[in-house]
């Protein structure tokens, strides 16, 4: 079966990330399939073709008879801002002639009355031939599956201030002087795009008050960001460049403790709080966020704090482990393993016998 993915794609994107992990595990799961990215298919009205490793696959001309397809199923990752010109007269025009649709959206609200999906979304539901969303919604009907978890550390970073250039993953150091206060001194860890609401400078302040080090794996972050950071906190580690996810989940499992202290009412859900779930470390997150209510609804082993003087509370009351056996249970229940196993099945369901 051949899968063309509707995506961004090997770019410094949450959505590219989350396409990437998709086909890993879809492919791992069931060796059959072959999940083919189409970044130039962002633009539907684009005539989109591979070239190189594969052959033509998908030409989306909508305008002008049936589209010349060479795979089984379109998968559309869909998220606002990059899928803007995907409407869904598009996609009807696909199932119309055959071809099944799977839309995975990105942009979901509760669907309550003070808090309703989006028309486009709506609209998706009635001609898609399927829709996954990560949260509850009360307005359509829909699969919700929450995001995965990617997969754990497999060499954790060392976090060590009496070892110069420390690191783990054979491929040189990743610091090159020593940058925590002493040996035993706590480690907080965090990561994402360097967003005001995620509110970096807070932790490094917070962080430093109470004697803690810090790590933060900030791509977008700017020179003048740590400069700041590092005033607030000088026993801090910023990683200023978009990591592979494997080397996010070395850098947060050699933390003490991950923490996701956002302040926004953003729709959808967060990728990144499933990084620090990853590390399986104990994570600490602030409840109000919007971003984390598929989580907020199920027993996860997450703190859950309301203000900032919980989130000191917990800094003072954790002890340093190898891993929270509650937060590890997560990460394997919602793991991206699992994930790949489920959006195999509904592929092949979706198929049908074309196959």
């Amino acid at each position: 079966m051949r899968v063309l993915l509707v995506t961004s794609w090997g770019t410094a994107c949450g959505i590219a990330a989350h396409s990437a992990a998709l086909k890993e595990s879809v492919e791992r799961a069931d060796a059959g399939i072959e999940v083919i990215p189409l970044p130039d298919a962002l633009d539907p009205g684009a005539q989109t073709i591979l070239k190189g490793e594969y052959p033509p696959v998908v030409g989306f001309d909508m305008g002008r008879g049936r589209p010349a397809v060479f795979g089984d199923l379109v998968h559309l990752n869909h998220h606002d801002a990059l899928h803007s010109r995907w409407t869904p007269d598009h996609v009807s025009r696909l199932v119309v002639q055959g071809l099944p649709v799977l839309v995975t959206y990105h942009d979901t609200r509760s669907g309550a009355p003070d808090a309703p999906n989006s028309e486009k979304l709506k609209a998706l539901a009635q001609v898609a031939s399927s829709v996954v969303v990560h949260e509850p919604v009360a307005d359509l009907r829909a699969i919700y599956w929450r995001q995965g978890v990617p997969a754990a550390a497999t060499r954790p970073a060392v976090h060590n201030s009496t070892v110069r250039g420390e690191w783990v993953d054979g491929r040189g150091s990743a610091w090159a002087t020593p940058w925590k206060a002493f040996p035993q001194q706590p480690v907080l860890g965090s990561v994402g795009f360097a967003f005001p609401w995620k509110n970096y400078d807070r932790l490094a302040q917070v962080t430093s008050e109470e004697g803690w080090a810090l790590v933060l794996l900030a791509n977008d972050a700017t020179a003048v960001d740590e400069a700041r950071w590092r005033a607030s906190n000088p026993s801090i580690l910023v990683v200023r460049k978009f990591l592979p996810q494997a080397e996010v989940t070395n850098y947060l499992a050699g933390c003490d403790l991950t923490a996701f202290m956002y302040e926004c009412s953003n729709n959808g859900t967060s990728g990144a709080i499933r990084q620090g779930i990853a590390a399986r470390k104990p994570v600490v997150a602030l409840a109000g966020c919007r971003q984390f209510r598929d989580l907020l609804e199920m027993e996860t082993g997450i703190f859950w704090v309301k203000d900032w003087d919980g989130f000191r509370q917990v800094l003072r009351h954790t002890d340093p482990t190898p891993w929270d056996a509650r937060i590890s249970t997560l990460a394997w229940q919602e793991s991206w393993e699992r994930a790949g196993q489920n959006y195999s099945k509904l592929y092949h369901t979706l198929v049908g016998d074309r196959t």
